[in-house]
């Protein structure tokens, strides 16, 4: 079982928005962390990232800088490089989530919020770890991991009937 460091923060702008609970969120990743990885190795070494949640400007801000999208999105990550193993954490990186992109997806989908955001940090972790969706083998390999973890949480599969970017 991996142990986690998990560093939240809430921009003002998004702080009377529904979040999730940080048990939640804690759960989430965990369950992104038992996921096989080349990264994070398998001793007793913490595991570190940060979340922060902010505003649909701040989000579109951090998108076009990075993704070159002048929109907000619902979720980066930014991996960090990892650490020598004489380290006792994994420094994995950052997430940064938009909640009101969530919400409005969530509504749009027909998801429940509180899935919607698991899978959101799931996505952004498995980011972290080293997956990606790029190319569409490894979009194939990561959505299916996704579902498998998701589904050991009580999630239905969040790609059932949805149109792919």
């Amino acid at each position: 079982m991996s142990r986690l460091y998990l560093r939240m923060a809430v921009d003002d702008v998004v702080a009377a928005m529904p979040l999730p609970p940080r048990g939640e969120v804690r759960r989430s990743i965990l369950q992104a962390l038992s996921a096989p990885s080349a990264r994070v190795s398998a001793d007793d070494r913490i595991r570190e990232l940060s979340l922060t949640f902010v505003g649909d400007a701040e989000m579109a801000a951090l998108n076009e800088g990075y993704r070159h999208k002048a929109v907000p999105t619902n979720c980066l990550s930014f991996p960090q490089d990892a650490l020598p193993a004489l380290f006792r954490r994994d420094l994995l990186g950052d997430i940064v989530i938009a909640p009101a992109v969530v919400g409005r997806e969530a509504a749009a989908q027909g998801k429940s919020l509180r899935d919607h955001y698991r899978h959101l940090l799931i996505h952004s972790t498995l980011h972290l770890l080293g997956y990606d969706h790029e190319l569409a083998a490894d979009a194939q390999e990561m959505e299916a991991l996704e579902t498998r973890l998701l589904a050991e949480m009580g999630v239905a599969d969040p790609y059932l009937n949805q149109m792919h970017e």
